[in-house]
């Protein structure tokens, strides 16, 4: 089977652009308000260990296998499995495993551009308001405002929307290369920044212990666990981003290498923020185990304006958790975009403002719906819990079907080609990686996520 020369959706100008992309998708608020507590609450280097170990084992076969489908026909998920299944005498109906995907893309993007606009609204607040302190209280009234006053919020909300269509719009080499290659190195150096400030006034030595120091006997069977989890909850596996993004990546660059990249940055990233919550909460003690948006919206920054030069590091954190926030959504948007593109024969502006317009549309009824519920006093918004207990089954469920295909109905020397694989060692060792380790780790996840496997 001849591989195609060029995608629908273009084509990266080099391996550093997919790698670039890739990582902006990858990277995301789980670096920042989850991945510190579960490095310290779980062994710090033992943590780091079993999540490598996952990245490498379970993350990076899957990866592969998104980006063969999608390099060996140059299409997205679904149409990408409906023309290999059919050319390889296999069942139509495999190409609802891509729509799921599709599906789940489409739901996760509408709470990141949701998000997205709540983080908007707290940065605007962080840089106007010339109040001293960002302490609980003064959190709880901004967010609270955007209940009361949504005007703030719908502010943000469409200039989320707004910037990912004019990203997605213009198209890969346009768009979304461009955009990539200035926000995932901007966010990296913010970051790094960060650090760098904040051993000014807290103490290196201790963070790094704690982050990177081998404590096995904090990691138990419960750390395992929550390493296997997060790297499979956090990678954008089983969306197709991988799938859309591998489909235009030229077939003179390496595959293998160019994902491996990505993971590496993926895991750098994370580790840094962990180095910046443990600088700067361990001196004081609090927020110990911390995390979620209390952690990176009320105890970070208020740590951080207690300290010489701190509105300036709370603005770039805040600019940081929006940078990671917007990256997110064009991959995910670009999913979406691109499956409309090939199953519509429209053209992509008209695909992009049709699925920015149902995403902006969504995520307004989305905050009336979650108003009417809390003025009820009906507790959590229904959204975003429906959308994370869906994503918990389907996620791990999608990620298995597309390592079943790739491995058992795609042909080897398809394979081989698309995923530039012509040594047979090499070939040999990841291709029990793609059909049975895995899999194994993912039904092992699976039964674990769905309440099979109580352990």
């Amino acid at each position: 089977m001849a591989i195609p020369k060029r995608s629908l959706q273009g084509e990266w100008g080099g391996p550093f652009a997919f790698v670039f992309a890739l990582t902006g998708a990858a990277i995301g608020l789980g670096n920042l308000w989850a991945f510190p507590a579960l490095v310290t609450e779980h062994g710090g280097g033992a943590f780091l260990l079993a999540y490598g170990g996952f990245l490498v084992l379970m993350v990076l076969p899957l990866w592969l296998a998104e980006i063969a489908l999608g390099r060996s026909v140059r299409r997205t998920l679904p149409d990408g499995i409906y023309r290999m299944a059919t050319s390889q005498g296999q069942s139509g109906l495999w190409t609802g495993v891509g729509w799921l995907a599709v599906t789940m893309a489409g739901l996760l993007l509408v709470l990141q551009v949701m998000v997205g606009g709540a983080l908007g609204a707290w940065l605007q607040a962080v840089a106007v308001d010339r109040s001293p302190v960002v302490d609980a209280v003064t959190t709880t009234r901004v967010f609270a405002s955007l209940w009361a006053e949504p005007e703030r919020w719908l502010l943000w909300h469409t200039l989320m929307v707004g910037g990912a269509c004019l990203v997605v719009g213009q198209g890969l080499v346009l768009g979304t290369q461009r955009v990539m290659r200035g926000l995932v190195p901007a966010a990296f150096v913010l970051l790094a920044a960060l650090v760098a400030w904040a051993t000014q006034w807290g103490s290196l030595a201790p963070a790094w212990e704690r982050v990177f120091d081998v404590r096995f006997e904090s990691l138990g069977w419960d750390g395992v666990q929550a390493a296997g989890e997060y790297a499979l909850f956090s990678t954008v596996v089983a969306l197709g981003i991988a799938t859309v993004y591998g489909a235009a990546l030229s077939d003179r660059w390496p595959v293998l290498s160019s994902a491996g990249a990505a993971l590496a940055l993926d895991l750098l990233f994370a580790v840094l923020a962990a180095l910046l919550v443990s600088i700067l909460l361990l001196p004081g003690g609090g927020g110990d185990g911390m995390s979620g948006p209390v952690l990176m919206l009320h105890v970070l920054p208020e740590t951080m304006l207690g300290l010489p030069g701190g509105r300036e590091a709370t603005l770039a954190l805040a600019l940081l958790l929006l940078i990671v926030v917007f990256t997110t959504v064009i991959a995910l948007m670009q999913v979406v975009v691109g499956a409309v593109v090939e199953q519509g024969r429209v053209e992509r502006i008209r695909a992009t403002a049709l699925v920015g317009g149902v995403a902006w549309l969504t995520g307004v009824l989305a905050l009336v719906a979650t108003t009417w519920w809390l003025n009820a006093g009906t507790g959590e918004a229904g959204l975003f819990t429906a959308v994370a207990g869906f994503a918990w089954v389907a996620i791990p469920a999608v990620a298995l079907l597309i390592l079943a295909f790739t491995g058992w109905c795609v042909p080897a020397e398809v394979l081989r080609g698309a995923l530039r694989l012509r040594e047979d060692w090499r070939y040999d060792f990841w291709m029990p990686m793609l059909r049975y380790v895995a899999p194994l780790i993912l039904l092992a996840l699976l039964a674990r996520v769905s309440g099979a496997l109580p352990l």
